[in-house]
């Protein structure tokens, strides 16, 4: 009895990592079962056509120090993407050095004065500022939105 329950861990935890796997390779086995069902592949279709296509260019990490009372006490974390316009992608990838210099520097002073009290990073507003100083760095219509994947403060 002790074996069979092992066996049947053994082969469920085979099966989450098959699926773990193919989602890290960027295959989505849920959706590729939704079609082999018959879930109306046209809809899908039909959604597609109707809702505009995003564009994104990977923006990576941003590692800010937080500066407080002449020391660095903290160190904030953001995992970035930027949703661009698709005949403007390959502009801003090439521009992502100046983008990257543009948020660290304004994140440094924003951050520090908005971490003070131990809360956390508000998404939101942070979102917000980076979107516009993307606009001022490379000009409007550049970048549409600044999307915040992870965030930590350690």
């Amino acid at each position: 009895m002790v074996r069979l329950i092992f066996i049947v861990v053994a082969f469920l935890m085979m099966i989450g990592a098959l699926i773990g796997g193919l989602y890290f390779w960027g295959v989505d086995p849920l959706a590729q079962l939704d079609l082999m069902l018959g879930k109306a592949p046209a809809d899908s279709a039909q959604q597609q056509e109707t809702a505009p296509q995003a564009s994104y260019v990977d923006f990576g990490i941003l590692i800010v120090p937080i500066i407080q009372d002449r020391e660095i006490k903290k160190q904030a974390e953001m995992v970035l993407r930027l949703q661009v316009p698709r005949d403007k992608k390959e502009k801003v990838a090439s521009n992502l050095p100046r983008l990257q210099h543009a948020f660290l520097q304004d994140m440094m002073g924003y951050l520090s004065l908005r971490l003070r009290g131990g809360a956390g990073i508000d998404t939101v507003a942070v979102s917000r500022r980076l979107t516009a100083v993307a606009g001022k760095t490379l000009g409007a219509g550049h970048v549409e939105d600044v999307v915040i994947e992870q965030s930590a403060v350690k």
